[in-house]
């Protein structure tokens, strides 16, 4: 069968779904943007088909350049993730697993886990993706990611999930906080300093769920800094507060430059899975890999707040 476009095409059509303007795209294609209306041209000519309208200085794709673009950023992971294989199996390594932490990207754990996932599962190996961990059960639904772990409370369909550990949202303060020698924090707490957080998106079961509303307050000063990391950092130089999972940061509690306090009376607390999509065959390297986080952290389980 005579396929019509070449990988420089599909190269071209993510370029531009992921870049708000011509030039941009093309600089991402290290040709210039007449190079690339060129190519645009070409492949319309190919298709016989109008991939992209003009809608002032924007591109906009037409229905048939959306399909296209789909099946270009799915063919062309596909083939990443081949590569990606390829290269590993002089070392008798079959399967690439790419896995994200959601929101946090906290890895403190991975270097205990996988010598013994390693010696176990010779034939599979882990690939670390940062870059989805926002929305990373998105990514997985676009095949970008093949497992997740997330404490997300509310599953999309599609998906399986392993229970891994009971964790809990804490307050984080600086250490000479007035907060940090409370037994635990309430909402009126929350009325005095800048609130940093990593969303404004108010997520089922967490703390608008659980502190604000039940307690008829919002944190004056809400300020989205859209990354744990940089939250770290600003709560330790006094900028603010917020609240985190516990088990993601506790290196920094352990370490001593930050403090965690239980929120409210009774903690809120959270449950992290490991998550994969439900078409995945028992067999399926992704699946193999949730069962064995599930067993690890069964055997390994998270330092509590009261630990």
């Amino acid at each position: 069968m005579n396929r019509h476009l070449s990988l420089r095409h599909l190269d071209m059509l993510i370029a531009i779904s992921t870049r708000d303007t011509l030039a941009e795209a093309a600089r991402s294609l290290l040709i210039t943007p007449s190079a690339l209306t060129h190519r645009i041209r070409e492949a319309e000519r190919r298709l016989g088909v109008l991939l992209f309208e003009k809608q002032g200085r924007l591109l906009r794709p037409t229905s048939a350049g959306r399909i296209l673009t789909d099946a270009a950023e799915r063919v062309t992971e596909d083939l990443q993730q081949s590569e990606r294989v390829a290269i590993s199996s002089s070392e008798g390594i079959r399967h690439v697993v790419r896995l994200s932490v959601a929101v946090y990207n906290a890895f403190h754990w991975l270097p205990d886990f996988l010598p013994q996932f390693r010696t176990e599962n010779p034939a599979i190996d882990m690939e670390i993706e940062t870059q989805g961990a926002q929305r990373p059960l998105d990514s997985l639904a676009r095949g970008q990611i093949d497992l997740v772990i997330s404490p997300d409370l509310v599953l999309p369909g599609q998906v399986d999930s392993l229970d891994l550990f009971d964790d809990e949202l804490v307050a984080v303060v600086p250490p000479d906080h007035e907060l940090s020698t409370r037994s635990y924090v309430s909402g009126p707490d929350f009325l005095h300093d800048p609130y940093l957080t990593y969303s404004l998106v108010r997520e089922p079961g967490y703390e608008a769920d659980r502190i604000w509303t039940p307690e008829n307050v919002i944190p004056p000063r809400e300020e989205n800094i859209g990354s744990v990391d940089a939250i770290c950092e600003l709560v330790k130089a006094g900028f603010g507060i917020s609240i985190l999972s516990h088990w993601a940061i506790h290196p920094q509690f352990r370490s001593g430059e930050l403090t965690a306090v239980r929120a409210t009376r009774n903690g809120l607390d959270i449950k992290w899975r490991a998550i994969i999509k439900s078409n995945a065959s028992e067999d399926a390297p992704e699946r193999i890999m949730a069962r064995a986080l599930a067993n690890w952290f069964r055997v390994n389980q998270p330092t509590g707040l009261s630990t």
